[in-house]
């Protein structure tokens, strides 16, 4: 759902008029063999919803033992923060200049880039 105030000279949060229901977000491939289902569907990178603002949902994968590395490879994160949250499980990260790390269950990751 996407709220927006009908007057933003007496706002009140309490009341808020629905300007749009989105729908369940088709999932789309990421790295070696996971989906993720952006939650606010095509209006990440619209004006109405601005500064940019992109919120993908990872469902649960479980990846089977094998020696082959699996990940997104190297892509850019550049004049943004990310947050990554993890719900169930273990996500691994690591940048471009050695640093790394792993969040479990329950762990935030904030990353400047």
């Amino acid at each position: 759902l996407l709220f927006a105030s009908t007057d933003s000279s007496s706002f009140n949060p309490m009341h808020k008029t629905i300007k749009t229901i989105l729908p369940r977000p088709h999932p789309h491939w990421v790295g070696d063999g996971f989906n993720v289902f952006p939650v606010f569907a095509d209006k990440a990178f619209s004006k109405e919803l601005s500064p940019f603002l992109m919120f993908d949902y990872a469902a649960p994968k479980h990846f089977a033992a094998t020696t082959k590395r699996l990940g997104v490879g190297q892509h850019p994160h550049r004049g943004f923060e990310t947050v990554t949250l993890a719900f169930q499980g273990a996500v691994e990260h690591g940048d471009s200049v050695g640093n790394r790390g792993v969040i479990e269950t329950g762990d935030v990751q904030w990353m400047t880039a």
